[in-house]
């Protein structure tokens, strides 16, 4: 636990992808001070016994990560950034890296390449891991977060726990001083004043007023939608800098499910979408 401030995995593919991926982690190390941990994964042989075979391909792997690093640094690669490829399937690969409770968080590529080159990861392989991660996964599109955060948004479920994703929030919005807007969305017969969400979201507002956290609350009436679809009609028009989400459980062998709410909100956002799990146990000492 004690590393978890200092050490962020990023996923990267040596690509144009993996190039977005290693901008979103230098963004965010301006704000935290955490060494870069950047992953290649390569698939693993036929034939596991030949050893020698495995340490040549290893290392003309690394030799390639620290090439395209270099490239990517224009020449040295910082003493913060510690390039890392591992052999074997990368789904189970970044599954053990998430459960394995060494970083504050992931990120991964999670849309389409603009150019057509096709994704690290697919949608499924992207659920499975964020289903599984203990740690936090920050999924980004093209786009990265901005190197300053302005506004931070928390899209509210009556559902789900939000004590995690509310500590989150708060870690960055202090370092950043961001702006946070949690969101919710009724259907269009329920009396706002009388709604749980409603009275959810100002019992928030006023817990991140307290934190001295400038804080808003939206509430959105969903009309023939469904609750995500107006969550994503908001950020499309309001185009937050991050939205933070949290998956409804902890996934197994035989659940993998992220929940309907989030998996939605993962999969539809254009802007960086940072999910979080509610059974990471030091965020509370991480926020101090």
């Amino acid at each position: 636990m004690e590393n978890r401030l200092h050490d962020v995995l990023a996923v990267v593919a040596l690509s144009d992808e993996g190039k977005i991926v290693l901008k979103q982690a230098v963004y965010l190390q301006k704000v935290f001070p955490f060494r870069i941990f950047v992953l290649h994964v390569i698939p693993p042989i036929k034939f596991i016994f030949l050893s020698r075979k495995v340490r040549m391909l290893k290392e003309q792997a690394l030799q390639n990560l620290k090439d395209f690093l270099k490239d990517f640094f224009g020449g040295e690669i910082p003493a913060n950034v510690i390039p890392q490829v591992i052999m074997g399937k990368i789904v189970p690969t970044l599954i053990a890296q998430g459960r394995s409770d060494n970083f504050f968080f992931m990120i991964l590529k999670r849309s389409l390449h603009q150019k057509g080159i096709p994704n690290l990861l697919v949608q499924n392989d992207m659920d499975r891991i964020i289903a599984h991660s203990y740690c936090p996964v920050l999924s980004i599109n093209e786009d990265s977060t901005p190197e300053h955060l302005k506004n931070i948004l928390i899209p509210i479920d009556i559902s789900e726990s939000t004590t995690k994703k509310l500590l989150w929030a708060s870690l960055f919005a202090k370092k950043t001083s961001a702006k946070i807007q949690i969101v919710s969305a009724l259907k269009i017969h329920i009396d706002e004043q009388k709604s749980l969400a409603s009275k959810n979201a100002e019992r928030i507002k006023a817990m991140l007023l307290e934190r001295g956290i400038s804080c808003e609350v939206e509430i959105l009436k969903a009309s023939q939608k469904n609750q995500y679809e107006s969550v994503l009609d908001y950020i499309e028009t309001q185009k937050p800098d991050l939205v933070i989400i949290r998956k409804h459980n902890v996934a197994s062998k035989i659940n993998t499910t992220i929940g309907d709410f989030s998996k939605e909100i993962i999969h539809g956002s254009a802007v960086p979408v940072f999910t979080v799990s509610q059974s990471q146990s030091d965020i509370e000492e991480i926020l101090g």
